[in-house]
This record gives structure tokens, sequence and C-alpha cells, in this order.
């Protein structure tokens, strides 16, 4: 699996979008969520179990976090290439 290679549009449907945990435990939320959203993308070496802390700085950047679900959703389609959206070239 590769690991932060960031190509947009790559992910072949493994990517999605979740409500950002306050902490992770043994790849469980605790504590509740953030109020936040991440796009997690497998295709780029992100693994859903680890929380934003645990995984390197080029993951961060694409996990986001995203301020409300429909800035969320639109890292998200941008990641995928979905749409035009700036994010789009942020990730790559």
């Amino acid at each position: 699996m590769a690991i932060c290679d960031a190509v947009a549009g790559h992910d072949d449907g493994t990517a999605f979008l979740r409500a950002q945990p306050v902490r992770t435990i043994d790849g469980h939320a605790d504590e509740g969520y953030a109020g936040r959203y991440e796009v997690i993308c497998p295709a780029c070496g992100d693994d859903p179990s680890l929380s934003y802390d645990q995984v390197p700085p080029c993951l961060q950047k694409i996990r986001g976090p995203s301020e409300s679900l429909a800035s969320g959703l639109a890292a998200f389609h941008a990641h995928v290439m979905l749409t035009d959206a700036p994010m789009a070239e942020a990730v790559r």
C-alpha cells in the first residue's frame, strides 16, 4: 500500500468521510466526536483505526479536518475528483 502518494482520483471507492473522533482507542471512537469531519483514504496509506495525531503530516493534510459537513464533503469530492474544488490541488 502506498503511503502518502495523495494522487486525487486514485482510490477506487475506498475513501470516505467520517466525523472526527475526540480520540481513537483500538480503532474505535472514544469520548464522542469533535464536531469536525475528516477524509480517510486507505489508497493513500491512511489507516482509519489511527487517530489524526497518529498519522503522518501528509495524511493529516488529506484528512483535514473540515469544520462542517459541507466543507468535509467538498474536501472528499475534491480528493476523489468528483469536482474541480481547490482542495484537489492541495492534496497532490
